[in-house]
């Protein structure tokens, strides 16, 4: 045998050697860093539930080990964004979202579980400076009026019941301004931009220059958000996972009761299937 065409074949067998042993060693650095993409969750929450899933998802963090990114918006808008997006949990303010995801085919047929019931109602500047009583105060001369747009699960709810009051028309026809999610409408009022809002009643505590107002129209349905796993994920268990926790009694419900949530039992949850 040609002796420097052994040399050459031994060359090349080394250099694959060194190849394979760095490929090798990048694989497992990348392993040890925890910035593998299938040890993190994607969450599409609405903006209402932010500040207790904000705290859950850390502590699971803490917990797991897991990632979870978090994207906060309107219900409505967030469900656009899942039709071309993917995403491993979508936590809508209202369970009729899940049910159009489901529809749509981007949630997974009964992976889906009840968070928490939400009241709409108006907020005020604290002390009520403009005595708002009742829905019909809101279409008063006057008043200055946020709502949030019919793509906020608040906002299609307060779209369809001042509608059914007959209330729409006079309050958009007078000094009204809309935004993207409720936490704006009470950031709005909050800020002195406006002097009443519609929100849902766990977002108040959460802007202490503000109270918040019953009205009976709202109290009529009561509503409950939930959350589902979505089609798209490619780590359903871990979402499922997730979900749990969230939801646990002595998990994440505890937080969302530290948030003044209304959270759902058991018994609840199984009433709401039905």
């Amino acid at each position: 045998m040609d002796v420097s065409f052994g040399m050459k074949r031994l060359g090349v067998l080394f250099g694959l050697v060194g190849v394979l042993g760095v490929c090798l060693y990048l694989l497992l650095a990348d392993g040890s860093s925890g910035g593998d993409d299938s040890y993190e969750l994607e969450i599409y929450c609405a903006a209402v539930l932010q500040k207790p899933v904000e705290e859950v998802a850390r502590r699971y963090e803490e917990e797991y080990g897991v990632k979870v990114r978090l994207n906060f918006g309107g219900s409505g808008q967030l469900l656009a964004k899942l039709e071309v997006a993917d995403g491993d949990l979508y936590l809508p303010a209202d369970v009729g979202y899940i049910e159009m995801a489901r529809e749509k085919g981007l949630v997974v047929a009964g992976g889906s579980i009840p968070v928490s019931y939400l009241t709409a109602g108006i907020i005020v500047k604290q002390g009520n400076p403009k005595g708002i009583r009742m829905l019909s105060d809101l279409a008063r001369d006057g008043v200055r009026v946020v709502i949030a747009e019919r793509s906020a699960a608040v906002g299609k709810f307060t779209h369809e019941v001042l509608e059914e009051e007959g209330l729409l028309a006079a309050i958009e026809g007078g000094d009204v301004s809309k935004t993207g999610t409720v936490s704006e409408v009470a950031m709005q009022v909050e800020l002195g931009a406006a002097d009443a809002g519609v929100v849902w009643d766990a977002v108040t505590p959460q802007f202490r220059g503000c109270e918040f107002v019953r009205a009976v129209e709202f109290e009529k349905v009561q509503k409950y958000a939930e959350i589902g796993v979505l089609k798209s994920s490619q780590k359903g268990a871990e979402a499922l996972k997730f979900a749990r926790y969230l939801t646990g009694k002595d998990e994440g419900a505890v937080i969302f009761r530290k948030h003044g949530f209304d959270v759902m039992s058991k018994k609840d949850e199984k009433i709401s299937e039905q």
